[in-house]
């Protein structure tokens, strides 16, 4: 109920701060599907815009300094958020992921692990890969364009900029990739991110 109810607020309070766009919802049926979505990652408002941009409810992974304080971390369970040590391999939070997925819910992780400085795609982490090869569910690449404006990284307040997000197709990977567990990790990192950067190519051509 809290999570619907804050998707709601927030979801009003972008169109009208950010007059926010979404393209390729359709990319999300069925919604009753497990699924990864990955999108690139440039400004703090990135996990919200793409939670009210979403048609369904997602579930997410987020640092655990986050949770230092009682009541945000509180809120921050009531929004389906997890915390996880990015430093270390945090097996269970990646247990948790998992557990997600398999009772078909959506789960949203940034390739790239952190906040881009500049913009631009990073290289991507290998854990997007390892739930995809774990869980074998599809992974749906998802473009934020214009959140780096409306949030700079070191910016204490918003702007009001325009916000547009691109779901892209979902990316299966059906055929094992040759070599170890960990170059399959990276096989599947690089190509999302490969994915996430043909999104933006045809954001700015449009």
């Amino acid at each position: 109920m809290f999570y619907t109810i804050a998707r709601f607020i927030l979801s009003l309070l972008f169109k009208i701060c950010f007059r926010i766009k979404v393209f390729g919802r359709e990319n999300f049926l069925p919604e009753d599907r497990p699924v990864i979505v990955a999108p690139n990652h440039v400004s703090f408002l990135d996990p919200m815009i793409v939670g009210v941009s979403a048609p369904r409810k997602l579930n997410y992974l987020a640092r655990n300094t986050l949770f230092r304080f009682r009541l945000f971390a509180k809120i921050l369970y009531m929004v389906r958020v997890s915390p996880i040590k990015r430093q270390t391999g945090d097996i269970n939070a990646f247990k948790l992921a998992l557990n997600r997925l398999s009772q078909g819910d959506a789960l949203l992780i940034f390739p790239e692990g952190t906040r881009s400085e500049d913009g631009k795609l990073q290289s991507p982490k290998s854990g997007i890969g390892f739930l995809q090869v774990a869980s074998g569910v599809s992974i749906l690449p998802c473009y934020i364009k214009g959140s780096m404006e409306a949030w700079p990284r070191h910016s204490a307040l918003p702007r009001f900029n325009p916000v547009s997000v691109y779901f892209g197709r979902p990316l299966r990977f059906d055929e094992k990739f040759p070599g170890s567990k960990k170059e399959q990790y990276m096989h599947v990192a690089r190509e999302v991110i490969r994915a996430i950067n043909q999104l933006r190519e045809d954001s700015e051509r449009a």
